[in-house]
C-alpha cells in the first residue's frame, strides 16, 4: 500500500502511467479473497486499472518439487509478467524493502550462497522488475501509512514458522538495532560489488559465451584468468539454460568445485547433480545436459550425486 500511494503521488510529476496488479496464490481461502477485494478497492479509489490472476501455487510446487515459497515466487512473477504485458507496462514495481533485503542475505549465508544471493534482491532486473524501496525500512513504511490513515492487510502465512524466512524474521526481530544496521551496511557493500561484477561480466565474459541448441560453449582459458567472482557468475550463466524451472542449476558446493577446477587449468568432466555436465578440453569449456538426465522430472540436485569423470581425474566428490 505504501508503494501504491507513493507512486500515485509521484505520477503527475514523473509522467508514470500506473496500473495495479494482484496475484492470488490459491492459499488462505477467504482471507486471500478479501486481500484481492481490498487491493481492487484501493485501485478503484485512485482511479487506476486493476489486473488480477488466480494461481495454484501449491500445485506448481508439487509439480516441480519446489518448496512452497519457491513455488509461490515462480507463479507470482509469471503472473505479474503476463499482467504487465496485458497492461502495456514496461516496469513491474514490487514493494520489497530493506528488511526483506536483510532476510534474503541471512538466508543466503545459511545456504552458502554466492555473491548474487548474498547481495539480496536486485533494484532492477532484466525482465523489467524494479524494487524502489530497498533502502526503506518496514518501520518507515508503516509511518507513511499511519500519517495518511491508510490501512493494510496482514498475510497470516507470515506467522507460519515452518517456512525458513518466517523463522529467520523472528530471529532478526530479537537483534539489537546496531546489529541490524551493520548487516544492512554489509548487504549494501555486497550489492555494489555485485553491480561491479555484473558490469565486468557483461563486458568481458558474456561476449565469449556461445549458446547452441544443446550446448553452451565458452573460453576456459578466459575464465581461468578471471577473478573467482566472474568465474562463479559464468558457471551459473552457462548452467542456467539446462536447469529445471524454479531451481538453481547448481548447489553451492558444486559451483565452488567447478570454479576451483577451472582455476587449476587442467582438463576435467564434472556432472553437477548428475544432470548438468561441465567439460573442459584445453581452452574450451562445454556445458550440456547429462545424457541420462532427460527422464528426470523432480529437479536438480536431489542428492549429493556430483561426480568428476574421466580425463585427468577419477573420483567421487
Amino acid at each position: 500500500m505504501g508503494l501504491l500511494y507513493a507512486a500515485a503521488d509521484l505520477a503527475p510529476a514523473t509522467g508514470w502511467i500506473l496500473s495495479v496488479a494482484h496475484v492470488h496464490h490459491g492459499w488462505r481461502g477467504r482471507d486471500a479473497d478479501r486481500d484481492q477485494l481490498f487491493v481492487a478497492g484501493h485501485a478503484r479509489r485512485l482511479g487506476l486499472p486493476f489486473f488480477s490472476r488466480r494461481q495454484n501455487a501449491r500445485e506448481e510446487s508439487r509439480r516441480l518439487g519446489l518448496s512452497p515459497e519457491a513455488g509461490a515466487r515462480r507463479v507470482r512473477y509469471e503472473a505479474l509478467l503476463a499482467m504487465a504485458d496485458e497492461a502495456g507496462a514496461r516496469r513491474i514495481a514490487t514493494a520489497h524493502q530493506r528488511d526483506d533485503r536483510i532476510e534474503s542475505h541471512l538466508l543466503a549465508r545459511r545456504r552458502k550462497g554466492g555473491l548474487a544471493s548474498l547481495a539480496g534482491p536486485r533494484e532492477s532486473r532484466a525482465d523489467g522488475v524494479v524494487r524502489p524501496l530497498l533502502d526503506v525500512t518496514r518501520g518507515h513504511i508503516r509511518e507513511f501509512l499511519a500519517a495518511r490513515s491508510l490501512s493494510f492487510r496482514r498475510d497470516a502465512s507470515n506467522g507460519d514458522l515452518r517456512l525458513d524466512r518466517n523463522r529467520l524474521r523472528r530471529e532478526i526481530s530479537r537483534l539489537d538495532g546496531r546489529e541490524v544496521e551493520a548487516i544492512a551496511r554489509r548487504v549494501e557493500r555486497l550489492a555494489r560489488l555485485r553491480d561491479r561484477v555484473d558490469g565486468e561480466f557483461e563486458e568481458r565474459i558474456r561476449p565469449a559465451i556461445l549458446v547452441g541448441r544443446n550446448v553452451v560453449i565458452t573460453s576456459a582459458a578466459l575464465l581461468q584468468r578471471s577473478p573467482a567472482e566472474l568465474r562463479r557468475r559464468a558457471v551459473l550463466e552457462c548452467a542456467a539454460r539446462f536447469s529445471v524451472a524454479g531451481r538453481a542449476p547448481l548447489t553451492g558446493r558444486e559451483r565452488e568445485r567447478i570454479v576451483g577446477l577451472l582455476a587449476d587449468g587442467t582438463d576435467f568432466r564434472f556432472e553437477a547433480g548428475r544432470l548438468i555436465r561441465f567439460r573442459r578440453r584445453g581452452e574450451r569449456l562445454e556445458v550440456r545436459r547429462a545424457p541420462d538426465a532427460s527422464g528426470r522430472k523432480k529437479g536438480n540436485n536431489r542428492r549429493d550425486g556430483s561426480v568428476i569423470l574421466g580425463d585427468r581425474r577419477e573420483s567421487l566428490v
